[in-house]
């Protein structure tokens, strides 16, 4: 299997899995972040500096980033390859009315369809660990921002040792994966979840690939005893 046949591979089963979980993305998203999902998300639209430009939320999911900017924002373009996902989405946007300020669009990461320098910014939630080329997806973030714009990434962050690291590890491998099928009745989902930060690059490692895509200013924000990290990129 080469390259491009691995990526579609993969983004493939990344959709299929969200479609089957969308439901109850957010519920579970709430319960094992122990609600403090929306806090980490607001953090990293203040890094944004958003600025009433036009944004860019790739991996939108059901939403909750793409809203948050909103708040900031009269243009905020919501993309990612789930449709499922989106629908709940696009019903929030209308209960809090902000549909004319959010638009969802079904779209690659990997081939954004945006001209150059089309965003003030540009932002991703938890999406680092399920895209198949980083290094192209921080490309395309940074091709479409126009210069001295933002790219901000929320994600997970491995575990790491010591008490806490043991504790993260312990809830990560073991909680997780029965509390999302007890929830979602998708075990396989949930399994994935602490497989892929378990194997994800180190806050260092990221910050490194980031500089070598071309970002300037690239630094981190530590949130939850180390366990999330936002990444900030300037182009």
């Amino acid at each position: 299997m080469d390259r491009q046949d691995s990526n579609k591979f993969k983004e493939r089963a990344i959709r299929e899995m969200f479609a089957r979980i969308a439901p109850y993305y957010d519920l579970i998203n709430c319960l094992m972040s122990w609600g403090q999902d929306s806090r980490w998300r607001r953090v990293a639209v203040k890094l944004a500096r958003p600025a009433r430009g036009r944004v860019l939320d790739v991996a939108t999911g059901t939403g909750d980033m793409a809203l948050e900017l909103a708040r900031y924002t009269d243009s905020v373009v919501g993309l990612d390859l789930c449709q499922e996902m989106m629908r709940r989405g696009q019903v929030k946007t209308e209960k809090k009315g902000m549909e004319k300020r959010v638009d969802f669009i079904m779209g690659d990461a990997l081939a954004l369809p945006f001209s150059d320098n089309s965003f003030d910014c540009a932002l991703n939630g938890f999406a680092l660990r399920n895209v198949a080329d980083i290094n192209l997806f921080l490309a395309e973030l940074r091709r479409v921002v126009k210069p001295g714009g933002r790219v901000v990434c929320l994600e997970l962050v491995r575990p790491a040792s010591g008490i806490i690291g043991a504790f993260y590890q312990f809830y990560l491998y073991k909680i997780v994966p029965v509390l999302g099928r007890w929830l979602s009745g998708d075990g396989k989902a949930y399994r994935y979840l602490p497989d892929s930060v378990g194997c994800f690059l180190s806050v260092i490692e990221f910050q490194k690939i980031m500089e070598e895509v071309g970002f300037r200013q690239v630094d981190h924000r530590s949130l939850n005893l180390g366990t999330i990290a936002v990444h900030v990129g300037v182009k």
